[in-house]
């Protein structure tokens, strides 16, 4: 969550800062905030900001409070997410600086005058003249002393500052290691500095008003030998070195006597490999370096292995030509082999050692193909069949009927196989930028004279708009912060407000609208076949403008807090930070969305959260306070003797809807831990500890502390094997108890132990592929953890196979349905794996494996088809029935998919209606799913969603559907019990 705001925030703001330094002598950096201009053919530019600049009343200072002239106020408007120049002007005597014709959409305005902290607001910009108020502090100064590790002074350091203000600060060290850096805000700030050949330390929390003292280690070097098969050096070999802290792959090569020293690198983890002609190592991977370490590895090269690649339309099997191919060893692999098929539509690459690796394969106009499987007992040519992709073709218009032309749209679904789709030009632009960088191989290392060789600048891979502090003077050596951007030609709608968007994966798709004057927006769920064309019709609103402000429980305003908002319904997720005055800002938001706010310090946790209605075409004004924090909930973790329990797990989740607090503390030798922020209100906490039985507990807002005794665990043993006794190893067991699901597999014999689990009633589960699969209730004992609960042995019969067909009433084949025993859930996690079910091909035809001797019901499920269930197949094992035919009736008043990014993997069905109407039921949760570990099981009966009751699945699916960073609060009568679940939202598929 942390990298994603991070990762949002920079794109929104899209900066570059460019800072100018001054000699030896210390005195004020000077930054400048840079941006590309508004693009030609944004319209409506007709927005006016007259801003008043003075200082801050009561903070002293020379002109305490009044007019501030010369100020230099920017405004940078936010448009597709990124920061444009919209603006600029000084201000009068009277310190008022007039901003004219800037867009309507989101800005930021920044101020900046000598002596005054920098101040920063966010606002929507409309129509017409509006009057914004900024106060400029006194400038704060922090200093900063950078050394190495014998104590040395470092001159020319480069040091970022970042304070609650978005932009940072930055300077560089003098001759004495020293920098002042000003116009800073209060702190506390987050400081970073560093240097060529050293590492970079950052500093968080550094309080104002004392020297700061950083001190940089020398980064390690890498010693890398190089022999042959009879140990013998091997000259001339090229050595691959990766690593997270490289960005990409590097090269270097061998000396005469076999080696390369590989200096400049930050601690951490390493890959490498040598490549001599057809002669391969095996890749080195985890290789730990620590600070200033100098590590030598030894690489011996053997026989490599050449993989001829041959790739051919599907429909046609005729040759494809530049299709692009990506070989990795063991499937991931960190330096993966690329090339280019020829006419003939082959491509010969390598080599790499013996063993597992994959092949995929992509080229225009086709659905790419991922990780084909090989082994050694593969073909020496690989034959890799690419589909043709499917087109979409829209219309968009206004809420007025108008056509919307300039907006952007991207593809978004799941494919055939229940794996996600995420299609738009820039994404391919990028998977092709990076595929060609990658094509030419690893960029090479830098020669360093002694050092041996040093990584140099990241390779121009396009990432989006750069964004860093650029110190002038000469850059250091690995400085560079420029990145270059290859241009794709977005799926752009027409002056008549058409698209068309192809090469799109087949499947069940969406259209993501986006327009920076209009509410984003998805179209329908439509299906989309290879080779054919689909249509959807987009209807845009305008939508409303949020202005806010976030102030602390004495309404003092908190700048840098971190603001998100999520449509209720939709796609919708902007993020931004409060400015300097505790201002954000949002324009054209749905009616219905939910405002999530997180402190600077923890931006993980959220603290506030407010649901809230924007009216179309107008503006709504918020303030949201941030609570105190909470005190900390004390828990003890005991056994039964009363002794304190160390390391045990201690997880809380809140029970009250407008509280999102998760927290995890582990017990010290005492067994004691505190929950922050867990007191005051209700919650469930679960407490797990190795040897202990897993307990479960729910706090009142009145608890002042927790007391949990934990006894010894009980654990489950069993065995699979066939009608003979012969044991099965490798069969997958799952266990389903009241605090969980656990999961682990037979060994060798046959046996499985599954420990740490509480007595009482459990569930079950062993499969294993070519076996039917077995279920039982079963009764975990209460033994004192003296010793296991031996469950009957399984026998595992061989599977029957049924073959046939799905179709609809007119019998044309229904592709992407599944298929299933007894019953098909209706949402699966996206991307998850499916059990126990098949999905029928672009023939609508299935095979479906794992089922057990007898006559059996399979159910056929499609989504925006329908249903259907027979209950007749004939199921023999160790034999395939065949021409197996099902048919789809297409419903005319099927459900409409809830259109949000988030919703729970669950199955829903009603009760007859009693004295109080249906109730809805937890027919089938989803293994692997959010659902399932947030501890919802089968015949659950939901009472409530999110604080409201619900009476109907069309209720409680809308309820349990929205943005996917928000959970949802579930309360379920279990037997006799209700009980309050907290679930996090996922990306799920119908």
């Amino acid at each position: 969550m942390l990298l994603r705001l991070r990762a949002i925030l920079l794109a929104l703001v899209g900066l570059v800062f460019v800072a100018s330094w001054p000699g030896s002598a210390l005195r004020a950096t000077v930054v400048e905030l840079v941006a590309p201009a508004v693009p030609r053919e944004i319209t409506g530019r007709d927005g006016i900001l007259d801003v008043v600049v003075r200082g801050v009343p009561g903070q002293g200072g020379d002109g305490d409070g009044d007019p501030i002239a010369g100020a230099r106020v920017r405004a940078f408007a936010i448009l597709d997410g990124r920061a444009h120049a919209a603006g600029e002007a000084e201000s009068d005597s009277e310190g008022r600086a007039t901003l004219r014709d800037l867009p309507q959409a989101e800005h930021w305005i920044v101020a900046e005058a000598p002596g005054r902290a920098r101040a920063s607001q966010m606002v929507v910009v409309v129509a017409g003249a509006r009057r914004l108020d900024l106060e400029l502090g006194p400038e704060h100064t922090l200093e900063v002393e950078v050394k190495d590790e014998q104590g040395a002074p470092m001159a020319g350091a480069e040091i970022e500052v970042r304070g609650p203000d978005p932009f940072p600060v930055g300077a560089r060290t003098g001759i004495g290691g020293r920098a002042s850096v000003g116009r800073l805000g209060e702190g506390p700030y987050t400081v970073i500095a560093r240097a060529p050949g050293f590492e970079e330390v950052t500093k968080r929390r550094v309080p104002e008003g004392q020297l700061l003292v950083i001190v940089l280690g020398k980064q390690g070097a890498l010693v890398v030998e190089v022999v042959g098969e009879d140990g013998s050096p091997a000259p001339s070999s090229r050595v691959l070195v990766g690593s997270p802290a490289l960005d990409s792959a590097r090269v270097a090569e061998t000396g005469k006597d076999g080696t390369v020293r590989i200096a400049g690198l930050d601690s951490g983890s390493y890959a490498l490999r040598a490549v001599n002609g057809s002669r391969v190592s095996p890749i080195e991977l985890g290789l730990i370096l620590t600070k200033g370490e100098e590590k030598t590895v030894r690489l011996a090269l053997g026989p490599g292995v050449m993989v001829t690649a041959h790739v051919v339309d599907a429909a046609t099997d005729e040759d494809v030509r530049d299709a692009r191919l990506t070989l990795a060893e063991g499937g991931l692999s960190p330096f993966p082999i690329e090339g280019v098929t020829d006419k003939r539509g082959r491509v010969v690459l390598g080599p790499i050692t013996r063993g597992p690796a994959t092949l995929s394969a992509r080229a225009d106009g086709f659905v790419p193909k991922a990780a084909v499987a090989l082994d050694e007992g593969s073909p020496s040519e690989v034959k890799i069949a690419l589909a043709r992709g499917g087109v979409l073709i829209g219309k968009i218009t206004d809420a007025r009927g108008y056509a919307v032309d300039g907006a952007t749209i991207r593809v978004i679904g799941t494919d055939l196989e229940g794996m996600p789709i995420d299609e738009d030009p820039s994404r391919m632009s990028f998977r092709e930028a990076h595929f060609t960088a990658q094509l030419k191989g690893p960029s090479p290392l830098l020669p360093a004279g002694e050092l041996g060789v040093m990584p140099g600048p990241v390779p121009a891979i396009p990432h989006g708009p750069a964004v860093g502090l650029s110190f002038g003077g000469s850059a250091p050596a690995g400085a560079s912060v420029t990145s270059r951007t290859v241009q794709a030609d977005p799926w752009v709608s027409g002056r008549d407000g058409t698209f068309r968007a192809t090469p799109v994966t087949p499947g069940r798709v969406r259209a993501l609208v986006h327009h920076p004057q209009y509410v984003e927006a998805m179209s329908e769920v439509v299906l989309l076949e290879s080779d054919k064309e689909a249509r959807v019709e987009i209807v845009l609103q305008r939508g409303g403008d949020l202005e806010g402000r976030v102030v602390d429980a004495r309404r003092r305003p908190v700048a840098g807090a971190h603001v998100t908002a999520l449509a209720t319904r939709g796609s919708l997720e902007h993020m931004t930070r409060s400015g300097t005055d505790g201002s954000f800002a949002f324009a054209a938001l749905p009616d219905a969305v939910t405002i999530l706010v997180a402190r600077d310090e923890d931006p993980t946790t959220v603290v506030a959260r407010v649901e809230l209605t924007v009216p179309e075409a107008g503006k709504k004004t918020i303030e949201i306070t941030l609570p105190e924090p909470r005190p900390p909930l004390p828990v003890k973790v005991t056994d039964h003797r009363g002794s304190g329990i160390e390391a045990a797990q201690v997880t809380a989740a809140s029970l009250d809807p407008s509280e999102a607090l998760r927290v995890t503390a582990f017990t010290d030798p005492r067994g004691r831990a505190e929950l922050a922020g867990a007191r005051g209100i209700a919650a469930r906490i679960e407490v797990r500890a190795p040897g202990r039985a897993t307990q479960v507990v729910v706090t009142t807002a009145e608890m002042p502390e927790l007391v949990v005794e934990l006894a010894p665990a009980e654990s489950v043993t069993g065995e699979v094997v066939t009608r003979r006794r012969e044991p099965l190893a490798g069969a997958a067991v799952t266990l389903q108890t009241e605090s969980g699901v656990r999961h682990t597999r037979t060994n060798g014999e046959g046996l499985f132990t599954i420990g740490d689990v509480a007595p009482g009633p459990a569930r079950l589960r062993v499969r294993l592929s070519g076996r039917a699969p077995e279920e039982r209730a079963i009764v975990i004992e209460d033994r004192g953890g003296r010793r296991p609960t031996e469950v009957p042995r399984f026998e595992l019969v061989e599977e029957g196979v049924v073959e046939g067909v799905v179709v609809d009433g007119r019998g044309d084949p229904i592709p992407g349905a599944r298929v299933a025993k007894d019953a098909v859930p209706t949402y699966l996690p996206v991307g998850a794996t499916m059990t126990g079910m098949a999905v029928t091909d672009g023939k609508g035809r299935f095979r479906l494996g794992e089922l057990g001797e007898g006559t059996i019901a399979l159910e056929a499920y499609a989504a925006d088809v329908g249903r259907t269930r027979r209950t007749d197949v004939a199921v023999r094992a160790g034999r395939t029935t065949g021409d197996v035919k099902l048919v789809i009736a297409r419903g005319e008043s099927l459900p409409k998919e809830p259109i949000a990014t988030g919703g729970v993997a669950i199955t829903l069905g009603e009760t007859a209606a009693g004295l109080e109407g249906p109730e809805v039921v937890v027919v089938a949760v989803s293994e692997t799913s959010e659902a399932e570990r947030g501890g919802l099981v089968a015949g659950d009966v939901i009472i409530e969603v999110g604080g409201a009751k619900v009476a109907s699945i069309t209720e409680a699916r809308a309820r349990l559907s929205g943005p996917i960073h928000d959970d949802v609060l579930v309360k379920v009568r279990r037997g006799e019990r209700v009980i309050a679940l907290r679930i996090a939202r996922e990306a799920v598929r119908r």
